[in-house]
């Protein structure tokens, strides 16, 4: 197995191999020098993570890990994998980054016409300029990082396709945030402000980046599903509110025909002392206080103010403003509703479930290890979503479940070496005798010297082989397969025990099943065996050496 001792042990696993290769993806840049140790600590954090597996289905074993950590290595030096650590620091810096520039950029559509306010003054100006001069740089760096195909089911990091799916997605929104507004002013010179103020408008779409990385982020910290729901919804909530107010009162002085007085605030809107205080002291505050009230009045469909429209315009403003919100708060509704209402998903089932087995388990007093077991095999098997696989294999037909075996173990045919040129009648015939198991870390599979009925090929995961004497020898990942000696001989004993590494999906063939979808194909049959006297040969001698190496360190 080639990934570091590290990564087992923070699974419960204590490796005890002398030699355990580490790093191998880094083995062609030197490991000496304080540039060769930042090159291979920037690798590490572009490639894949470990804690990846947790997250996606695409990469669910150590060994998957490597192999595509090897494939960007090897092929895509300067590529940002989208399961990386990169990856995932980059989006909390663009949500941090979102979130200040929709506050910037709405400010200044409400205070754009005082011309000593904040916005217009130097420090606002270069912290405009530091937001767009970072935006640029993560719109750079969109064009080196991978994206996940869902309908391939694959990693894509190729650079041409990268660039062709951001072209086609989020780049003219990325483009339209990194064009400065002074800029802007200075090539459109002959334009009004104002009217260069509607093309910013376009800004606010960088929301729709916000939904994405959070969304992302929350899948890779694994934040509770309540949680991250009722977030989006206060988050939401505070993004339309913010800019609805400062937009419609901006797009309401540029449709009127009359100066409306940016300095006047209803009484209502003054409640307290403070905030009268504050309003008198700063300007800037009684503006703002003016547009959240204006706007609020339209947003909850309440009024318009105590100034009327005094434009088609603007009546039409308003009237979209009050259809509008009308809109977002059937959205937001929604999105309630499908809070309290998920029980009924197959995502809440399993949440339910899960109450239900810790109640369980608390009646039955279990120990803490144990609970914490249990609870780690229901998540690896189910991955968090409840169904009933039994019930939903017997409603269908022999034919689709079939092609549902072969499609689930299609990973598995490709990497088993065992399955490869085999006839398709064949490979059916064995795919539909397998009888998936999943095993926790430090579970005993096979016993040595112990009758053995099957063998087991490993989908996802990692185990370690242990000689006779207890010998630690080597470790099998995705693709291997062990324990076909119990399919040739039979009434035989185990040579070598096995057990599991980290959190493992393995596939029982049975010597019963075997036998019969065999017996057609002599070849197959002696291939088998001569890999079965193999590893029998191989087993024995290495626990004969382990005996005498024992023996001569007794004596």
């Amino acid at each position: 197995m080639k990934i570091s001792r590290s990564a087992f042990t923070k699974y419960g696993h204590d490796c005890s191999l002398d030699r355990l290769p580490e790093e191998h993806e880094y083995d062609t840049i030197p490991k000496k020098g304080v540039i060769n140790k930042i090159r291979r600590w920037i690798i590490r954090m572009c490639v894949v993570s470990e804690s990846s597996k947790m997250y996606t289905q695409h990469l669910r074993s150590f060994g998957a890990i490597y192999k595509e950590r090897q494939r960007q290595v090897l092929n895509y030096n300067f590529r940002i994998h989208p399961f990386s650590k990169l990856n995932l620091i980059l989006a909390m810096i663009q949500l941090v980054l979102i979130f200040l520039k929709v506050g910037a950029t709405s400010l200044i559509f409400v205070l754009f016409e005082m011309k000593k306010a904040f916005v217009h003054r130097t420090p606002f100006r270069l912290f405009e300029l530091l937001l767009n001069i970072l935006f640029a740089i993560a719109l750079i760096l969109n064009f080196f990082t991978g994206y996940y195909d869902e309908p391939n089911q694959e990693v894509v990091l190729k650079g041409r396709k990268i660039a062709t799916q951001y072209l086609k997605t989020f780049f003219l929104i990325d483009l339209v945030v990194v064009i400065p507004r002074r800029l802007l002013y200075l090539l459109v010179w002959y334009l009004d402000m104002r009217t260069v103020q509607l093309f910013h408008c376009f800004e606010f779409l960088i929301v729709i980046r916000f939904y994405k990385y959070f969304k992302f982020c929350a899948e890779v910290l694994n934040i509770n599903y309540y949680k991250y729901m009722v977030a989006l919804v206060v988050i939401c909530s505070l993004f339309y509110w913010h800019i609805t107010c400062c937009l419609l009162m901006f797009f309401r002085l540029y449709l009127s025909s009359k100066k409306y007085n940016l300095m006047f605030v209803h009484a209502r809107t003054i409640q307290s002392s403070f905030i009268s205080e504050m309003a008198r002291s700063y300007p800037e505050i009684r503006t703002l206080i003016s547009a959240y009230y204006r706007g609020s009045l339209i947003i909850y469909n309440s009024s318009y103010g105590n100034d009327l429209p005094s434009t088609e315009a603007e009546i039409l403003l308003i009237w979209f403003g009050w259809y509008l919100s009308s809109l977002f708060f059937i959205y937001i509704l929604a999105l309630i509703m499908e809070i309290m209402k998920g029980q009924t998903s197959a995502a809440h089932k399993y949440v339910e479930m899960e109450r239900q087995l810790k109640d369980y388990m608390r009646h039955k007093q279990l120990p803490m290890l144990m609970r914490s077991r249990i609870l780690t095999y229901y998540e690896f098997r189910f991955q968090k979503s409840y169904f009933r696989e039994a019930e939903i294999l017997e409603t269908i037909s022999e034919q689709l479940r079939q092609e549902i075996n072969m499609h689930a173990c299609r990973k598995l045919v490709e990497n088993v070496i065992f399955f490869r040129n085999l006839p398709i009648n064949l490979l059916v015939r064995i795919i539909s005798c397998l009888r998936i198991e999943v095993y926790l870390v430090n579970d005993m599979i096979i016993k040595a010297n112990t009758p053995g009925t099957s063998m087991y090929f490993i989908s996802t995961g990692t185990v370690a082989v242990y000689t006779k004497s207890g010998k630690e020898i080597c470790h099998l990942e995705d693709g291997s397969h062990f324990g076909e000696i119990a399919l040739i001989i039979k009434d035989t004993l185990r040579t070598a025990s096995v057990i599991a590494v980290e959190v493992s999906e393995i596939y029982r063939l049975d010597q019963k099943d075997f036998v019969k979808a065999i017996n057609p194909y002599p070849d197959l049959l002696a291939n088998i065996q001569h890999i079965a006297a193999e590893r029998m040969e191989v087993a024995s001698m290495l626990d004969e050496y382990n005996k005498k190496e024992h023996t001569a360190k007794r004596s």
